[in-house]
């Protein structure tokens, strides 16, 4: 089983996309993904003002990677290197060989495929490469891009936990859903 490193994040490459390490160049990106309030709809936390906010969001980010519990992945397109998106498997349980896996998308470029082209690399990283036995995801219920997204997959809902999280002033719902080994090598056929 691959270690998972806190001094590097692997450098993928998903169809034409890049899956690379966030840097402080990033926080234009950053600022343009977490602004947009309807983006960040289904997110913990809610929009940010001003530039400054995107610099913190990034050195967190950063912080956040290194942590050995972490792959923390920039989803870059392939011209411009410019940043659209973000994606992390997180929380592993080495023992258990299980992890959860988190993803934004900057709306400009939902629709696309983009996220279904990153999962299909990232899933096979976490198995092939990982050895995972498991990945789990947790997702607000009414988040119907994100579950269609999960189940296409293979994940399958596996619990309701009513008001889980306390958001933006209000308790909401969350979706767990899990995906073993099995389930990807049948769905990846």
């Amino acid at each position: 089983m691959l270690q998972v490193s806190s001094t590097e994040t692997p450098h993928l490459t998903a169809g034409s996309l890049n899956l690379r390490t966030i840097t402080e160049q990033d926080a234009d990106a950053f600022f343009e993904i977490f602004s947009d309030a309807q983006t960040l709809e289904y997110w913990s936390d809610g929009p940010i003002s001003n530039r400054d906010e995107a610099h913190e969001l990034v050195r967190q980010e950063i912080k956040f990677a290194r942590s050995e519990n972490c792959i923390n992945w920039g989803i870059a397109l392939p011209d411009t290197d410019y940043l659209i998106g973000k994606f992390t498997l997180f929380d592993f349980h080495k023992q258990n060989r299980r992890a959860e896996v988190g993803y934004m998308l900057n709306r400009a470029y939902w629709g696309k495929g983009y996220m279904s082209t990153v999962m299909t690399r990232v899933l096979a990283f976490a198995f092939d490469d990982l050895s995972l036995h498991r990945l789990e995801a947790d997702t607000d219920p009414d988040n119907a891009g994100s579950l269609a997204l999960l189940e296409k997959f293979g994940f399958q809902r596996e619990g309701y936990f009513r008001e889980r999280w306390y958001v933006r002033e209000q308790w909401l719902d969350s979706v767990m859903l899990g995906l073993l080994k099995t389930e990807y090598e049948a769905v990846r056929g």
